[in-house]
């Protein structure tokens, strides 16, 4: 699905994949040998390209420092991948899922393996000209697929609470903040009064994916360039769905300030030639049938919940817990989505 980690090798250690086997023939007919490789991404679950001689899959599981539970949960994940298996929204075919592949060991989801690329910091040089927009216009057509499926008939109806969804944000993510609060961010507190104040009405209800950018998404290798899956689905939920694209548009585009948080992700589409934040809005409303009247609101929202989630990656990365790059440049980067955050709330 990813691809593999430029500062991975094959796993050393052979008794992962040697512990892993057993639930791997049990669950694929697959008698092996396996091997397991660490793919890049995944910040919020560990992604292991699980080959043998006959096939590869993907592995997701907890990492070894969890930020919050509901990061983490592939049952979750599991569910919503079978439920979209067969509608017009791609996502990767899932296998199975258990608690304990291996004894004693992290839970874990198995699904197929895309050969696909994860889009961050630049396109592919492959790409054809013109690539940035199909990019563009293939993530926001998908988004606006999956908020208008039926997701009461695909089995959904007891997946999330979306009765006051909206309105439970701000209170959730700032218990989830406090639980791991270890630096003083103004920009937190201020944000979040401006949220409770400016609520606005909840529109209907839909499917959220819960963390959608384009890093989430996979896209064929080379032309014709194609979506072939959105991944990561663990922070899914039924909700508001506008939550989806106030981060994809928060994060979007040249419009952004310079510095600006996580400036991987999607960093594409600040190249010359990217379509406006405005037109890939005005795209989702015509596609979908959703107001973004509000759309500022959504988009500060967005970037302020996810400094809350991953603040705790950086207290984990303060105490120890957690040594990698992505977690240690939160220390600019949780502020800098704060400021981005109240940048919304000062336009609105």
């Amino acid at each position: 699905m990813k691809t593999p980690d430029a500062g991975a090798t094959q796993e050393a250690q052979p008794s992962i994949a040697t512990t892993l086997a057993p639930w791997l023939t049990e669950v694929t007919g697959d008698h092996g040998p396996f091997t397991v490789e660490r793919l890049s991404g995944g910040n919020s679950n560990e992604t292991l390209l699980v080959s043998s001689p006959t096939a590869s899959r993907v592995m997701r599981r907890p990492p070894a420092a969890a930020i919050d539970a509901s990061a983490h949960n592939l049952e979750r994940e599991y569910q919503m991948l079978m439920a979209l298996s067969d509608t017009h929204v791609p996502v990767p075919r899932p296998i199975a899922t258990a608690a304990q592949p291996t004894p004693g060991g992290p839970p874990a989801l198995l699904m197929e393996h895309l050969d696909g690329v994860s889009l961050t910091a630049e396109l592919p040089p492959q790409y054809p000209a013109g690539a940035l927009e199909t990019v563009a216009y293939a993530s926001i057509d998908a988004l606006a697929d999956l908020h208008s499926l039926p997701w009461r008939t695909l089995g959904l109806e007891e997946f999330g609470r979306p009765d006051g969804f909206l309105e439970r944000q701000v209170r959730r993510w700032q218990k989830q903040y406090i639980s791991h609060q270890h630096r003083e961010l103004p920009d937190f507190d201020i944000v979040a009064t401006w949220l409770d104040d400016n609520c606005p009405p909840s529109g209907e209800a839909g499917i959220l994916h819960g963390d959608f950018h384009c890093d989430n998404c996979l896209f064929s290798r080379t032309e014709p360039v194609r979506l072939l899956a959105i991944i990561d689905w663990e922070m899914s939920t039924i909700g508001d769905p506008l939550l989806d694209i106030g981060l994809m548009l928060g994060l979007w585009g040249v419009e952004r300030p310079s510095p600006c948080a996580m400036p991987k992700i999607q960093g594409f589409s600040r190249a010359p030639g990217a379509p406006t934040r405005a037109a890939l809005a005005q795209r989702y409303e015509n596609r979908s049938g959703r107001s973004l009247e509000h759309l500022n609101y959504y988009m500060a929202l967005a970037l302020w919940k996810l400094a809350a989630i991953v603040e705790g990656a950086h207290l984990h990365f303060t105490t120890g817990d957690l040594k990698s790059e992505y977690a240690e440049a939160l220390g600019t980067d949780v502020p800098l989505l704060l400021a981005e955050a109240r940048r919304f709330t000062e336009a609105s």
